[in-house]
Order: structure tokens, then sequence, then C-alpha cells
């Protein structure tokens, strides 16, 4: 368990210095989830928790994490290690803030072990000295046995910004920052990264019978959620059960996106199931025509996770509908009896729910019925 992570003092965050930023960094936490979820990855992410956002695994007992600090930048063209490295005087005027490079070297020393890796992440690009050293930590190789110049650079800058600290101490969580920190340009441009998240997210559910609209709602939904988390403050000690529910985001939300809209297209078999079903029993196209209508409505509405009323009605009523057929076992095979008593027995006893407007309606509710007899 990450011990550490989860007691440890949060430091004061300084807070994105514009809106813009802060938005920036929340689509790129759905854009980084996204990738994840591409390459079937399984994953929690927390927003603003020690970093701009903290990933571990999917696991309650997860035993490191990652962190990411997500930063934009107008001022340079491509980051430099003279740039990553500066420190800047707090407003007090009483000590100093730490640089990028600093803030990260801190995840290692605090969280030692339990810090696996740290990612710093700009709508911006490296210039070739921070290409060099990243190519050689990527390949696996030893920054200070390939090239020594650069380590002792680096480390410069940063016993300076850690001079109180004892060199044993320095020396091991230096060696842990320098081969596991991750410097590089996270794919989003400054201008127009939300239409870039947006054609990922559509890329994602690669599925045609889902419209576009329901697409973007689900997306602004994640969206919000990334948002409130972001802003949802804890304290520590917290519970890992408890900083889950107030800063988490697990990949099951999109993997879960993916397998209903996915289904969509069994739903299609079903529907022409009903509607072949029907048919036999002479019901009109008209009706038939609606009730399919209804239940496509009623589907692409399930998508929507934050319609959590929604979903919880589907679920009684659909446990209501079972119970039903199951009390009436010996009379359900006579499809008048399921029009003349079972649809109108739902219908009576869940007239609150119609009345309710919640989105059930009569022809949804008896094409619930027909699904559960026809499929």
């Amino acid at each position: 368990m990450v011990r550490r992570i989860i007691e440890s003092d949060l430091r004061e965050q300084a807070g994105s210095d514009s809106y813009n930023r802060f938005e920036y960094q929340v689509y790129w936490a759905v854009y980084y989830m996204i990738k994840q979820i591409e390459i079937n990855s399984d994953f929690y992410v927390f927003c603003e928790f020690h970093d701009d956002i903290a990933k571990m695994d999917l696991s309650d007992n997860p035993q490191c994490a990652e962190f990411f600090q997500v930063k934009t930048t107008t001022r340079y063209k491509k980051w430099k290690i003279d740039h990553l490295a500066k420190t800047t005087k707090k407003k007090s005027g009483k000590g100093f803030k730490n640089s990028f490079l600093g803030f990260i070297f801190y995840n290692f020393l605090n969280f030692q072990d339990e810090c696996q890796k740290c990612h710093f992440v700009s709508n911006i690009d490296v210039d070739p000295k921070i290409r060099l050293w990243q190519s050689i930590i990527e390949d696996k190789k030893i920054l200070f046995e390939e090239e020594e110049d650069l380590y002792n650079e680096i480390r410069t800058y940063l016993r300076k910004e850690y001079e109180e600290l004892e060199e044993n101490t320095f020396n091991t969580s230096f060696n842990n920052f320098i081969q596991n920190t991750f410097i590089y340009f996270g794919e989003l441009p400054l201008s127009g990264y939300e239409k870039v998240v947006s054609g990922s997210f559509f890329e994602l559910l690669k599925n045609d019978n889902i419209y576009t609209s329901n697409s973007n709602k689900i997306l602004k939904d994640i969206i919000e959620e990334v948002r409130k988390k972001s802003k949802t403050k804890i304290e520590t000690p917290i519970s890992f059960n408890t900083l889950k529910q107030k800063k988490g985001i697990s990949s099951e939300v999109f993997n879960n996106i993916k397998e209903q809209i996915h289904d969509i297209k069994k739903d299609e078999q079903v529907y022409l199931i009903i509607k072949n079903g029907l048919k036999q029993y002479d019901v009109s196209e008209i009706k038939i025509g609606v009730i399919i209508s209804s239940l496509k409505r009623h589907k692409r509405k399930l998508l929507d996770p934050s319609n959590k009323l929604y979903i919880a009605t589907n679920e009684q009523l659909i446990t209501f509908i079972e119970d039903i057929l199951i009390e009436n076992y010996d009379d359900v095979g006579e499809f008048e009896f399921i029009q003349k008593y079972i649809i109108k027995e739902v219908i009576n006893q869940n007239e609150s729910v119609l009345e309710k407007e919640i989105g059930f309606n009569k022809p949804l509710l008896e094409g619930l019925v027909y699904e559960q007899i026809f499929i």
C-alpha cells in the first residue's frame, strides 16, 4: 500500500494561473486516460493530489504511483534545463518556490520507492539537451555513464535547491529522479486542444450507431467529473477508499462506456427479433415503430453515466418485469395474456415512474416487457 503517499501532508498548490490553464490540465487528464484505455491499461487517476495528476494501478492495494505535472507556456518555444530548474521568490519574500525539476525531485525524496515515475507534460517540446537525457533513460541506460557532464549539470541545479539535504539522502533521491523523470510534449497544442481530445474520444468509441450528440454528452460528463474531482479538497492522512471516492477516476468508467456502446450493435439484432415477434401477432407497423424508437432512445440514455436516477429506475423496472413474468409463468405463453394483463400491470404498478417525468413512457415500458419475452 502507498502509505507515505496517502499519509503525507499535501503541499500547498499554487493552482492554475488562469481558467484556460486549468482547463488544459483537465482536458489533458482526459486525453491521457483515453490513450491508456487504447493500450488496455487499467488505472486510477487522482486529480490535484500531491501533483497535478497521480496515477496508480487499478488495485485496492497499489504499491506505487506515477506523478504528472501538466504545464503550459507561451514564453518559450522549447523547454531548456535552465527553464525547468529556475526557482522564484515567494510573494511573502521569505524563501523561494521550488523549480519544476525541484518539485518533481521532492516526490522521489518524500515518497521514496512509492514514487515509480514522474512526468513533466507541456504544450511545447523540449530542446536537444533534454531530448538526449530522455533518449538515454528511455533506453534503460544510465545517464551518469552515458553523459556525465549532462548528469552533473542537472545535479548542480538541484543540489543548490536542496543544499540542506544530507549527501547520501540527496544522491539516492537524485539517482531515482534522473532515471525516472520523463519530460515531453503532451500532444495537445494550447490552441484547439478541446478538438483533439474530442477526436480521440470519438475514435475510441468507434461506433456508427451512437449519435454524435450522445458522444459529446458522454465526453462532457467525463470532463466535468475530472473538473469536480480536481476541485475537491481533502486532508491527509486519508484512507485509500476515501481517496478513490473523492479524487479518483478509474479506467472502469471508460471500459463500461465502451462495452455499452459495443452492445448497441447487438441491440440492433434485438430490435429485429422484437419487430419480427410482434409482426407474428399482427401488431401494427406504426405501433412497432414507436416501441422500437422508444427502446433505442432508452439505450442511448443508459450510456450517460451521470444520469444515475434514470439508470437506477431502469434496473428497478427490469427487476419488476422479471418478477411478474416469473409469477405468471404458466400463462405468459399466451400473447393475449401478455398484452391484456402483464403490460397493463407493469404500467399500472409504475404510474409513479411515469409521473416523475424521468424519461420513461408507456411505449418504453411495453418495449421492455417485449425485450424480456422475445430475447
